[in-house]
């Protein structure tokens, strides 16, 4: 059960990764300064929140 566990905590972790770096590359577009690591917290915090 671990396993598919794990599956799933990494694909949800590569969401957010994706996540965060779609958002802080429109930030960049955008002229805004933006950090990834701060958008991937963000991010991470929305889906603890839902």
């Amino acid at each position: 059960m671990t396993d598919i566990d794990d599956s799933v905590k990494k694909m949800k972790n590569t969401e957010q990764d994706f996540k965060a770096k779609a958002e802080t590359t429109e930030d960049h577009a955008e002229g805004k300064p933006s950090s990834e690591t701060l958008n991937k917290a963000k991010t991470k915090i929305k889906d603890a929140l839902t």
